[in-house]
């Protein structure tokens, strides 16, 4: 038999194979391209001279061989993770405190289920969203009234780390008998004359706006709501369209309430990144949030893709 060389990446790409059942899902949930994914599962198989799961079944369906390397992952990785937290708890102490601010709207579906996991692995640490949507979320960090913030681009400032989360599409969507349904792409011109329906935001927060329709000079008419339901309702009822998250809008396509059309050829996207200060990286805690928050978004996420 040849010197084994499994490791842990190898479980993990695995596990990201079994629980989503594609190669390019896994790929994005191990932050790898498809192509290296691909090549290392190719290794593996030659190491073993065995084929572990069979590639042209839709979800994936593994061989024995396979099988039994998933049941090694379940069994080997949460403790690793477990003895990596304890080793931290050790080194730095459990108890701590992290309040999270957000600047867009619908961070609170992905945050929550990310906090509820951590909360579980950090019992002692407090843990706490800043009340309120904030524009300046950086400014809360500097001043020492938030540890995290989730930001949408880059501002490079002193004492600020940045790390990327993810990237996401944002979709247009209109009621299932509006003239732009039957449109497959939405130029930007196809929002003249439409009412435009947003969360009450500044206009450069929102990338239609600032990519899109302004440098068009299309500003169309608005109306605001605070929540992502309402908004949705008020498309469905036909009193105007709105560009939201795939993820976000996706509970209500598969209802089939509303319908998403892509904008623009090359597609609308938008990007999330973490952010906190430079004095706390070394902190275990926030690094697990990070990797939590990450993990657990591209686990139950759909559509989005790896942020370099």
């Amino acid at each position: 038999m040849k010197p084994i060389f499994l490791e842990l990446r190898h479980l993990k790409t695995l596990l990201a194979l079994k629980e989503t059942g594609s190669v390019s899902l896994a790929a994005k949930r191990v932050y790898l391209t498809q192509s290296a994914l691909s090549h290392q599962i190719k290794l593996l198989e030659e190491q073993y001279g065995l084929v572990l799961f069979e590639r042209k079944t839709q979800p994936l369906h593994f061989t024995a061989a396979g099988e039994r390397l998933i049941q090694l992952a379940n069994e080997i990785l949460p403790k690793v993770i477990e003895a990596e937290r304890d080793l931290a708890r050790v080194k730095e102490g459990e108890a701590g405190e992290l309040r999270i601010a957000v600047e867009c709207h619908t961070c609170f579906d992905w945050l929550m289920p990310a906090m509820d996991g951590f909360r579980q692995h950090w019992p002692l640490v407090e843990l706490d969203i800043v009340s309120g949507f904030h524009t300046d979320t950086v400014g809360l960090l500097l001043t020492h009234r938030a540890d995290w913030a989730v930001v949408s681009e880059i501002e490079e400032t002193v004492g600020i780390v940045h790390k990327p989360l993810f990237s996401y599409e944002m979709v247009g969507l209109c009621a299932k008998d509006h003239p732009l349904s039957a449109k497959a792409v939405w130029q930007a011109e196809d929002f003249i004359d439409q009412t435009l329906i947003t969360y009450p935001v500044p206009d450069d927060m929102l990338d239609l706006l600032r990519k899109v329709l302004h440098p068009k000079g299309i500003n169309p008419t608005r109306r605001t709501s605070e929540l992502t339901i309402a908004i949705i309702q008020l498309v469905a009822s036909k009193r105007g369209i709105a560009a939201l998250p795939f993820w976000a809008a996706k509970p209500y396509l598969d209802r089939g309430y509303i319908v998403a059309r892509k904008i623009t050829d090359e597609g609308l996207y938008s990007n999330l990144y973490a952010a906190y200060r430079e004095a706390d990286a070394d902190s275990a805690y926030i690094d697990d949030f990070y990797e939590t928050v990450k993990s657990q978004s591209f686990s139950t996420l759909p559509g989005l893709s790896v942020l370099e």
